[in-house]
């Protein structure tokens, strides 16, 4: 494995990570009532999402570089959006 393949695949398993923390998060949030953890829970999810843009745009530039169309920056980069895409789409749910 390359050095790139290696970060890359330290990156993915991130994304993995905060897309199981972030569905963590949100049932949580369902089903607390407790003002104080709900305000823990938002920030961290901000926090987390704001990673997940870090990543998002490094996967990105990686995938520019590439000129391979099955690779670990393709692979990295479509966990990322359909990541996002399923973040952006339960958004509503802090706002109850």
């Amino acid at each position: 494995m390359y050095r790139s393949e290696s970060i890359i695949n330290n990156l993915l398993i991130e994304v993995n990570s905060i897309g199981n923390r972030t569905t963590c998060i949100k049932q949580a949030y369902r089903n607390t009532s407790h003002f104080g953890l709900r305000e823990r829970l938002f920030n961290e999810n901000k926090i987390i999402s704001q990673r997940l843009e870090e990543i998002h745009s490094i996967a990105k530039i990686l995938k520019s570089r590439t000129v391979e169309k099955i690779s670990f920056s393709s692979l990295l980069l479509e966990q990322c959006e359909r990541i996002i895409f399923q973040t952006r789409k339960e958004t509503n749910l802090f706002f109850l």
